[in-house]
């Protein structure tokens, strides 16, 4: 077997095999049901191998492979679901890639894989009380681990001592060079050392990564269209493709109902140069303040801004969903027509790290409809995220840490 190689389960759009890629690591084979993330993995993977259901897989039967990724359906785990845990249908399909994996070092002496690498919301820490993650650990690890004293889970911390090396850390994506703040737990399980700490924690630069043709930190434009990036001709610095003056763009998130300040790392309100958390449900929107107290931009909302800057969208025209943020109560609403618009797909596959028209296309070059394209990437992964921890995987396997 020449070269690192990977598999990918509940593989979506490729995020895991797009970040390896940078490394040189090559994607022997991925799982994954949902029909259009098949196609738009086809056509930017060809040469990787689609194995089908999970729970139709037999670890022993796939192709042999370093690394296996998983980043197993969160619904039962996160905070804005019924919080059933592993006990979850989805969720509990966690326990399928655990399979896999110990039949497949069972079928090859314990050689491979060499890497296991899951990634999953914040809210898996306080599942069950902590009990689901406890069983992820034990589970990843083939031994006991106890709760911790305080009864809650660190956003990082260590087991050693089973029969694997483990590690698990919180990264959040606006550090890691997207524009967009997005608090995901990733876990390394080195089953051949003591690796695992080495690949989260030890600072690395994801200088070859952006060099290699990763996603620059971009942000969102004041306007929608297809070339969002060009600007008006001739003499006209600061102008945009409109001819407009270049406005500050703030995100206002789609998924502050019912939710307080420090629920799930989304974010509330209104904010600046970030967007929130991209997410199947939410549909977060765009505006541009004009003279401090209006906003400028495209769609059917209304916009309010007190003078504390504080910011609401109500929802007119079906084009997002209703946005409500009262941090300090109720506050006053001035109404415009055609005063934000919501994330374009384009703007969400940058937010995620992905190159432009990532989702645009089915691999037989049919377009994918944009409602789909956001549930896709809101499934998906920050790219750059776990680009870091393909780097760290390949310099521990390399000798080169």
């Amino acid at each position: 077997m020449g070269g690192i190689t990977l598999g990918s389960l509940f593989d979506g759009i490729g995020g895991f095999p797009y970040a390896a890629s940078f490394y040189g690591i090559c994607t022997l084979w991925a799982s994954e049901v949902m029909p259009d993330c098949v196609s738009v993995t086809r056509r930017h993977f060809p040469d990787m191998e689609h194995m089908g259901d999970i729970t139709c897989l037999r670890g022993g039967k796939l192709p042999p492979v370093d690394i296996i990724t998983f980043g197993s359906p969160c619904q039962g785990l996160s905070i804005a679901g019924q919080r059933r845990g592993l006990a979850d249908g989805r969720s509990g399909l966690f326990k399928e890639a655990v399979r896999i994996i110990d039949e497949m070092r069972e079928a090859t002496d314990g050689r491979y894989p060499k890497f296991a690498l899951w990634e999953n919301v914040p809210g898996a820490f306080s599942s069950a009380g902590g009990r689901d993650f406890r069983a992820v650990l034990e589970a990843l690890t083939a031994g006991e681990v106890p709760m911790p004293c305080s009864g809650k889970w660190a956003n990082a911390g260590m087991v050693r001592g089973g029969a694997a090396d483990l590690a698990w850390c919180v990264y959040d994506a606006q550090y890691f060079g997207t524009a967009q703040r997005r608090r995901r737990v990733f876990l390394v399980t080195d089953f051949r050392g003591r690796s695992a700490g080495e690949i989260l924690f030890v600072p690395k630069s994801l200088r070859e990564y952006f060099e290699a043709g990763g996603t620059p930190r971009q942000g969102v434009s004041a306007f929608g269209g297809d070339d969002p990036e060009k600007a008006g001709g001739g003499d006209n610095g600061g102008l945009t493709g409109n001819g407009m003056p270049d406005k500050e763009v703030y995100c206002i998130a789609g998924n502050t109902i019912g939710r307080k300040p420090g629920n799930g790392g989304h974010g509330i309100g209104c904010q600046r140069e970030r967007s929130y958390t991209l997410t199947t449900a939410d549909r977060h929107v765009v505006a541009i303040p004009e003279n401090g107290q209006k906003m400028a931009g495209r769609g059917k909302a209304a916009i309010l801004n007190d003078q504390g800057g504080s910011y609401l969208a109500v929802e007119h025209s079906g084009l997002s969903p209703t946005l409500r943020g009262q941090p300090h109560g109720n506050l006053p609403v001035v109404a415009f027509d055609g005063m934000a618009r919501r994330l374009m797909p384009l703007e969400c596959e940058r937010l995620q790290g992905f190159p432009d028209g990532w989702t645009r296309y089915r691999h037989d070059g049919r377009e994918i409809g944009d409602t789909r394209r956001y549930e896709m990437l809101g499934n998906s992964i920050a790219v750059p995220c776990a680009a870091y921890i393909m780097q760290g995987m390949r310099q521990v396997l390399d000798g080169t840490f």
